[in-house]
């Protein structure tokens, strides 16, 4: 089965926020991943795992996940749920050395790959493609399931971009095989503060504990 591109997608409307978010493994894929879909309905509670392939019929479609001719890993996400985000593909970064495993997505809006795709390091710097060029970035502990860090750099910000982010690496969970559900610490910055108010999924963001400094780059290249 081809993966499914944006055409695919049910022409519905984003379901009303607090609607359970749920997943289906379609098919193992190598590397002990899986052809995976996220649907929003009631017909399973939230971040349930049910095995299909199953017919969802008109259900609200928050993404595939497939690989390529390449075996390359590919999100498709739909773009009702980012209306006015950049099409991505994407940098996958583990550190297993970590006492907590953690991954990070890192995008990228230029045309060097399809949207969605999804590399490792030594493709990626095979590529003329300059690290500083990133849109942003999105870490988490991937064994948890619980986001450390999300970044935007700020000429990219108010297109819907930390909603992009959140979905993708929720999407890579479900097709990596590892817990479905996706939550945030209760350590953000303001923005970040800001972004979880705003959430499709406010029961996700544990209340606040700890205001982290802004993560935008200093001129000196620190943080501020």
């Amino acid at each position: 089965m081809d993966a499914p591109d944006a055409r695919s997608f049910p022409d519905i409307g984003l379901p009303p926020q607090g609607t359970p978010m749920w997943h289906i493994r379609e098919a193992p894929l190598p590397l002990g991943r899986w052809r995976c879909r996220t649907i929003g309905d009631d017909t399973h509670d939230d971040s349930e795992v049910v095995t299909g392939p199953i017919d969802t019929g008109d259900s609200f479609v928050y993404g595939y996940c497939d690989v390529d001719a390449m075996g390359r890993s590919v999100m498709h996400l739909n773009p009702v749920v980012i209306p006015d985000a950049p099409a991505l593909w994407f940098v996958a970064l583990p550190d297993r050395t970590d006492p907590r495993p953690a991954m990070t997505l890192v995008g990228f809006a230029t045309d060097h790959l399809p949207p969605g795709t999804i590399i490792g390091d030594p493709e990626f710097f095979s590529l003329p493609v300059d690290p500083t060029e990133q849109v942003g970035a999105i870490s988490w502990w991937f064994e948890e399931g619980v986001v450390d860090q999300l970044f935007i750099a700020e000429q990219w910000r108010r297109h819907h971009l930390a909603r992009l982010f959140t979905a993708a690496a929720q999407g890579f969970q479900v097709h990596n095989g590892w817990p479905p559900k996706l939550t945030s610490n209760g350590r953000r910055t303001a923005l970040g503060e800001h972004l979880a108010t705003r959430a499709l999924f406010p029961d996700r963001y544990a209340p606040l504990e700890v205001l982290a400094p802004p993560m935008d780059p200093t001129p000196d290249g620190g943080s501020r």
